[in-house]
């Protein structure tokens, strides 16, 4: 008698006191939350042609315990998820786990294959997965996203919480075997992400990577190809151009890897000769000389006592003259005559040092000598481009702002960012600041355009049109190994396109910046001046 009053009472406490508990215990052995998956935002040109975008596909799991024939059930199943069947067939035999990923991003059709099977235990959601339709166009700076759908590398990963979306909620209830019965009781639907227009130019795009491929089969580079055009005015990226890239559609295929980064805005180098356009607004600016005075040039230049040979043995020559050819040792002597105060004071204004602020992630900030550890020697090198670390947008951003009238402008590569057809980000011109006067300027354009025209840039001429350039060679610290550039810009009046290309370690067919690195501009610029009907 006893005992069933104590039965009484403990059946009353579990009814009145446990009843929520073991509700909601019951509840969630039979609903199902099942997180909904947003659609990754567009990334589009700036013409609207597709760079980044989604493909139906589908994730495949399983809850093996669900699952009574797993041979039968392997058998079936194993060549639509690209897995080897008896691997799958130790998964679902596997009656301990309660969940398992059998995969990721199959193809729409295999996933509805599945789906039409009905297999308790077997579970597919319906997803996206990325897609690239131009392959390798642009990788380096659109990256790509990882199996989960966010972004790992380049845009998709520095601009990944505008592009990811928010994710939904179905909560369905289940049968024993954990299959869905019935309508959703609640559905928080998935809301996509934003969609991003570039400045990028798909058209200008492709006329870079293909001069681009064509230099890096000629010249074998050891060290890559990286090309930037840009507005000079606006700061706007209508190019970026690596070589070695890879495919964000299949990321790590080929070592692909390996050259996920993307050195034109991230890897550093001496830039030479090019260098010569900054020393050499500062000492117009700073009126230290003027096109005209004569200077001579014998080869080499007494730096402390030291003799520093120059590249030229140009004899009398005027500081125009100096730039058009390249004098090393007329630069040695501006630089002496600035001081390293002054000169560091202008490298620092034209954004050397410190990143551009690009919206890509991974950008460098270039290596500069702490003033305090400069002596005679480094001094006359920085001068004429050695002795300090660019990346190449830094050095197309600082030669822009030295013939666009003098300002130094942000570099940008994302134009607006939008949900649905809603604007909700637009990223406008922004000067930095103004280094040079407008009057600086305008001298130092039509003296780069004589680099061209009668100097060591021959190669960039254009029939037509005006162009205007600096040449840069530098040898590398191993012993014939150099860095070729070229950066330049056009039409000289009014310019619409500033580039940069920089060739590293070329091991064929020259190594002369105005030997290789100029006729690859030329070729960019031809191309892109007719296709804007720039007139001539």
């Amino acid at each position: 008698m006893a005992i069933i009053i104590l039965l009484i009472l403990r059946l009353m406490w579990i009814q009145i006191f446990m009843s929520g508990k073991l509700a909601m215990a019951v509840e969630r052995q039979t609903t199902s939350y099942i997180v909904l998956k947003p659609e990754r935002g567009t990334i589009y040109d700036i013409n609207g042609s597709i760079l980044a975008t989604n493909i139906p596909a589908g994730d495949v799991f399983a809850s093996p315990k669900y699952i009574k024939y797993p041979g039968k059930v392997s058998d079936e199943i194993y060549k639509y998820l690209n897995i080897d069947r008896n691997k799958l067939y130790k998964i679902l035999s596997n009656k301990g786990s309660e969940w398992s990923v059998l995969s990721r991003g199959i193809s729409f059709d295999n996933a509805n294959k599945i789906k039409k099977l009905n297999i308790p235990g077997i579970y597919v959601e319906n997803t996206n997965i990325r897609s690239y339709p131009d392959n390798n166009l642009l990788s380096q700076t659109l990256g790509y996203t990882g199996i989960d759908g966010d972004g790992l590398f380049g845009l998709e990963y520095s601009c990944n919480n505008y592009l990811k979306g928010i994710p939904g909620l179905e909560i369905t209830n289940t049968d024993a075997e954990g299959t869905a019965t019935g309508l959703p009781n609640k559905l928080y639907k998935p809301q996509k992400g934003n969609d991003i227009v570039l400045t990028i130019d798909s058209v200008i795009q492709g006329y870079v990577d293909k001069a681009v491929e064509k230099a890096y089969e000629k010249y074998s580079p050891t060290g890559g190809i990286s090309a930037i055009v840009m507005n000079p005015k606006t700061g706007d990226i209508l190019a970026i151009s690596n070589k070695p890239d890879f495919n964000p559609n299949s990321p790590d295929k080929n070592d692909g890897n390996k050259y996920w980064g993307n050195p034109a805005i991230s890897e550093i180098y001496e830039p030479g000769s090019v260098f010569k356009v900054v020393t050499a607004s500062a000492a117009l600016e700073e009126a230290v000389t003027t096109p005209d005075e004569q200077f001579y040039d014998p080869g080499y230049y007494m730096v402390s006592g030291r003799k520093i040979n120059s590249w030229t043995k140009l004899g009398s020559i005027n500081f125009a003259q100096a730039v058009e050819k390249s004098s090393d040792t007329v630069f040695m002597e501006i630089g002496e005559r600035l001081g390293l105060q002054k000169l560091y004071d202008y490298i620092h204004a034209f954004g050397f040092g410190t990143p551009t602020g690009i919206d890509l992630p991974g950008e460098g900030k270039g290596m500069i000598i702490p003033p305090e550890k400069v002596n005679s020697i480094d001094l006359a090198s920085i001068s004429f481009g050695q002795g300090i670390a660019v990346t190449p947008l830094q050095m197309l951003t600082a030669f822009s702002a030295t013939i666009n009238g003098g300002y130094l402008v942000k570099p940008n590569i994302v134009k607006i960012i939008k949900d649905n057809n809603k604007i909700i980000k637009e990223c406008k011109p922004q000067i930095v600041r103004q280094v040079i006067s407008s009057k600086t300027s305008k001298t130092l354009k039509y003296m780069l355009q004589k680099v061209v025209d009668e100097g060591t840039g021959k190669a960039a001429q254009i029939p037509g049109y005006t162009v205007g350039g600096k040449t840069g060679t530098t040898e590398n610290y191993s012993p014939g190994k150099y860095t070729a550039s070229f950066a330049g810009f056009a039409p000289v009046d009014n310019p619409k396109l500033a580039i940069i290309i920089v060739i590293k370690n070329p091991t064929k067919n020259g190594h002369m910046g105005g030997e290789i690195a100029a006729p690859v501009a030329q070729e960019i610029l031809a191309n892109s001046l007719r296709y804007l009907n720039v007139e001539k």
